[in-house]
């Protein structure tokens, strides 16, 4: 009995990993397809894998979304690069740390208190572009200096240059519907 047990859990065993190498080759193969079988080519790439930078998604939190709650903007300038380029979800584009920090800083003005919560942020790695890139999903509860409540859901990819600092920011959100 004891042969037959020990025979089972090898033959198990066995069973496992070859499964495991047949379905990380499955993974692979429908990565392939699925890129393959997309309706349009992605322009940028559609080679990402996961990133092996957690350290920027801290970089990301930290500076962008905690300053930001913390109206404290200032603090960008240790980790984004001279040269960033920021697109908002109003489709404007702003060159330049200083410049971007200051347009975040009117806008945060705006606010007398702010209440973010990241649902997710991601580290990942463009393999045919060899770029970091965090992206982020969030949900940003405001409070303007007039007392009116607002709630936006975000979505940020920030993409993280060879020094380690974010070059570039793309942002979208729910945009207020003026009535």
């Amino acid at each position: 009995m004891r042969n037959f047990l020990s025979l089972l859990a090898v033959a198990l065993f066995a069973t496992a990993c070859s499964n495991q190498t047949k379905t990380e080759a499955s993974n692979d193969d429908v990565k392939v397809k699925a890129a393959a079988s997309l309706p349009y080519v992605p322009s940028y790439s559609a080679s990402f894998t996961m990133g092996d930078h957690p350290e920027y998604t801290t970089m990301i939190a930290q500076g962008s979304w905690k300053d930001w709650e913390n109206n404290t903007m200032d603090n960008m300038k240790s980790w984004v690069a001279d040269s960033l380029v920021a697109i908002q979800s109003d489709n404007t584009m702003i060159k330049g740390a200083d410049s971007v920090i200051a347009r975040w800083k009117a806008a945060r003005a705006k606010y007398s208190s702010v209440v973010d919560t990241l649902e997710a942020i991601i580290p990942v790695y463009s393999t045919d572009k060899k770029e970091n890139w965090v992206l982020v999903w969030a949900k940003d509860m405001s409070t303007k200096t007039d007392g009116t409540k607002d709630t936006a859901w975000v979505m940020e990819t920030w993409r993280i240059n060879k020094d380690g600092k974010a070059d570039m920011v793309l942002q979208y959100d729910r945009q207020t519907r003026k009535k």
